[in-house]
């Protein structure tokens, strides 16, 4: 029901925009016709196709997830990284979350906040849409127009539903593969280092196999990481190609349109800058958590242990200086990076669309 009822709403948008592309509308009307919401639910629907077609390859991934998740750490300081991980991690996403649904029932509630408005000054007026959706009947009839309402409302609920369905997801999977790593760096950091007697007999310490048991993690990790990148390569495909032109019309719609979405669609413009930070922002994590994999190879006590050890040292550091990232299908390394090359090119648009606008 919750699909069939986005997917209405998807088509209803569609709709509307290609009738005013149609009617040869002018820049103002065809950009506040709701294209960044368009946009919105374009991409909640590929979210939402993307982890249907791929689920049993998300079920596999949460299966192992919690094979590897640590459940006795012997130090105090990997129990701090475990900690502080899961707190930061729920407290980001009560907000994120918290931030998206409230901004959905601001565009909700703003019809009946004017017509509420509109009836105290004595103006004539009547409940209003929520959203800018082409319909195959006539919408203004008093029963439809009221099942109408309800709809959009419905409809607008469920897209938010369907992106943080995927978002926190990936938010939840992305922490905890940085944590593991995080927590493998603080075990590679204490190979060597404690006084053993092989020490004191021999003049350094024999850790093989503690660190081909780190390896085995290690490559497990890597292999995990690498499943991660693919199941999330289309939504991050979609988030990269659709954020800078859903941004560039809400600022276009905020700073010359519609006065009374204005609250509205400033909560909408915070929700789609966070939702693509936190996208790059995990993905830079994994990045500079299995970077670090490297530096801490040489904060260990390797000048401390014998030869094999070494060697075996030297492996884990030649593979961690291939650093490990998600990509939008391949095309390119998502990073804080990507973060600033959107909003830079979500600026290029805005400058054309205000340059169309003033000429007109």
């Amino acid at each position: 029901m919750s699909s069939s009822l986005l997917v209405l709403m998807l088509a209803g948008e569609i709709a509307y925009v290609a009738g005013q592309m149609i009617n040869n509308a002018s820049v103002e009307e065809f950009v506040g016709s709701y294209l960044h919401i368009a946009g919105y639910d374009t991409m909640s629907f590929g979210k939402l196709l993307t982890i249907w077609y791929k689920r049993h390859t998300f079920r596999q991934l949460v299966v192992e997830l919690a094979e590897i998740w640590p459940v006795s750490i012997g130090d105090k300081e990997g129990v701090e990284i475990k900690l502080n991980s899961l707190s930061a991690l729920k407290h980001r996403q009560f907000l994120y979350a918290f931030w998206n649904i409230l901004g959905v029932w601001l565009y909700n509630l703003t019809p009946i906040a004017v017509l509420g408005y509109r009836k105290m000054r004595g103006i004539p007026a009547a409940l209003g849409y929520v959203w800018q959706m082409a319909y195959p009947f006539d919408k203004t009839q008093p029963v439809v127009h009221g099942l109408v309402y309800v709809f959009e409302t419905c409809s607008g609920c469920i897209s938010v539903c369907c992106m943080l369905g995927s978002d926190l997801l990936f938010m939840t999977m992305a922490s905890h593969i940085s944590m593991l790593l995080r927590l493998l760096q603080d075990q590679i950091r204490h190979l060597g280092t404690k006084e053993s007697q092989d020490l004191i007999e021999f003049g350094s310490n024999d850790c093989y196999q503690d660190i081909v048991e780190i390896v085995k993690i290690h490559q497990r990790l890597i292999r995990y990481i690498k499943d991660l990148e693919d199941a999330f390569s289309v939504v991050n495909l979609i988030n990269v190609l659709l954020s800078s032109v859903n941004i560039c019309c809400v600022m276009f719609t905020i700073v010359f349109l519609d006065s009374w979405m204005e609250m509205s669609n400033k909560f909408y413009l915070g929700a789609a800058l966070t939702q693509m930070f936190v996208i790059c922002w995990y993905a830079d994590d994994i990045y500079r958590a299995s970077m670090g994999v490297a530096d801490a190879v040489y904060e260990s006590g390797w000048y401390k242990s014998n030869t094999s050890s070494r060697r075996a040292m030297l492996v884990v550091l030649q593979r961690s200086q291939r650093p490990l990232y998600f990509t939008a299908l391949k095309f390119r390394a998502i990073t804080m990076t990507t973060y600033s090359s959107i909003l830079t090119t979500a600026y290029s648009y805005f400058t054309l669309l205000y340059t169309s606008y003033s000429r007109n």
